[in-house]
């Protein structure tokens, strides 16, 4: 298990993500799928900002 904001980090060393905002998931799946397309708004915005 990785915990981080870093998201150059979660592609480096994780296979599978999960997002949580206030200790609620809001978004989970394979990484690659996760960073490239982003459902969730929250994720998103994460996304755009590591960009």
């Amino acid at each position: 298990m990785v915990v981080t904001h870093d998201l150059g980090v979660v592609r480096h060393l994780t296979t599978r993500t999960i997002v949580m905002k206030y200790c609620r998931i809001i978004e989970s799946g394979l990484t690659d799928q996760i960073l490239e397309d982003p459902q969730a708004a929250y994720t998103q915005q994460l996304v755009s900002s590591a960009l």
